[in-house]
């Protein structure tokens, strides 16, 4: 994501990058509020939806918007992006990490996203053009968040389990998750 960013704006498309980065929060933030949601009352016998897909959206969104952002017809883009968001769905199927339900909620959040970018670039294909000069500080910026995101590649993070204790805690009080009962 920082290196499509870092393209934008070195590419001086400053109004498209905005545009992306308000979806990139989009798309991450609806996967954030799916997960606190879903995983409040915690997994429930027979239930298909427990945790959405992140993994998902994200490859769905990263590589759909480079795609979208980079290519020549956005649209074509789209239905990578599309293809994309079904190989990676059918892998976390296949490792047995998330139902078919999840995947395809993961799944079609970050190709709203990348739909969503495609409509923007082709509103920017359709404007007239003007150079300008990139915008070294936010070069320097994102080139910084690469090298931090580089660095620190490997670490596997508690962010999981931190959402589902954080559900379980502070979200499964509001939704009044049923109480199920255990036969001892």
């Amino acid at each position: 994501m920082a290196l499509s960013g870092l393209l934008l704006i070195v590419q001086s498309r400053r109004k498209l990058f905005f545009q992306w980065l308000a979806l990139v929060i989009v798309v991450f933030g609806g996967m954030l509020v799916l997960k606190l949601r879903f995983e409040a009352c915690g997994r429930m016998p027979g239930q298909s939806l427990y945790s959405p897909s992140g993994h998902t959206a994200g490859t769905t969104f990263v590589y759909g918007s480079m795609l979208v952002l980079f290519g020549r017809l956005p649209f074509v883009g789209f239905m990578l992006a599309l293809g994309i968001g079904v190989l990676a769905g059918a892998a976390r199927v296949c490792l047995h990490v998330h139902s078919v339900a999840e995947v395809c909620v993961g799944g079609a959040l970050g190709l709203l996203g990348v739909l969503l970018l495609t409509f923007a670039r082709y509103r920017e294909m359709q404007a007239p053009s003007k150079k300008t000069q990139p915008d070294w500080p936010v070069v320097l910026l994102i080139v910084g968040v690469l090298i931090v995101t580089l660095s620190l590649h490997g670490l596997h993070s508690p962010a999981e389990s931190w959402l589902e204790y954080f559900s379980h805690r502070f979200v499964a009080p509001f939704r009044h998750c049923p109480v199920t009962l255990s036969v001892t």
